[in-house]
């Protein structure tokens, strides 16, 4: 399977962002940073590039998974995102990415692949081996697609929220995405190696403020 590792917190953050946009698109006020001090501004700033930020920063399947995440709290605040039971099965192949649990993906019809969670399991399908309908003409994915759809994915699934709230939703998603980048709210708590997240002790006070829209979420 076609997989992103997690990256290091003093990675610049053009580096983790070219992982799933175009390198031009990079705003130019932190490219140069840290990876650490780009989630700073950027969650303060531009709520919406700190999402692709995490997005390319993170493992491909921590990505999903708290693309996962904001889902289900979207669907449980009553935002239309898509299937819910396509969600479960996405939740399924993350907790055990595998042949077996990708299937109900792949035979999942059009129908359900539409709208942000139908995008999340788009997604999944770009870490096979081979996307190509063909066997003996294999095409393998590039890397990083399947992280790049689930920033669609959350991107899009902020934007089902009211206007006027949703700005308070995006930070909330991002600072959730953050919480993943610290190994926080994981599928199984030995799921992943401890790493180092995104937040630093100078910006801990500011990026744990997330401008939480609902209550008692977990």
């Amino acid at each position: 399977m076609t997989f992103l590792n997690v990256l290091s917190p003093q990675i610049k953050a053009s580096d983790a962002m070219s992982r799933v946009m175009d390198a031009d698109r990079v705003p130019a006020n932190v490219a140069g940073l840290t990876s650490s001090d780009a989630a700073m501004v950027l969650a303060k700033n531009n709520p919406r590039m700190a999402v692709r930020l995490i997005a390319g920063w993170l493992s491909t399947r921590e990505c999903i998974w708290w693309a996962g995440l904001c889902m289900a709290q979207l669907q449980k605040a009553g935002a239309d995102v898509g299937a819910p039971d396509l969600l479960h099965k996405i939740v399924r192949w993350v907790t055990h990415p595998l042949p077996d649990t990708m299937k109900p993906l792949e035979n999942a019809g059009e129908s359900l692949r539409i709208g942000p969670i139908g995008m999340l399991a788009s997604g999944i399908l770009l870490t096979r081996e081979n996307i190509s309908p063909s066997k003996d003409h294999p095409v393998a994915p590039v890397a990083g697609l399947a992280n790049r759809m689930a920033a669609m994915s959350i991107l899009g699934g902020a934007g089902r929220w009211p206007a006027d709230n949703r700005k308070a939703c995006l930070d909330h998603l991002v600072n959730l995405g953050l919480d993943v980048a610290e190994c926080l709210h994981q599928w199984d708590e030995k799921a992943v190696s401890a790493h180092p997240g995104l937040r630093t002790v100078s910006s801990r006070a500011f990026l744990t403020s997330s401008g939480n829209i609902w209550e008692n979420w977990k």
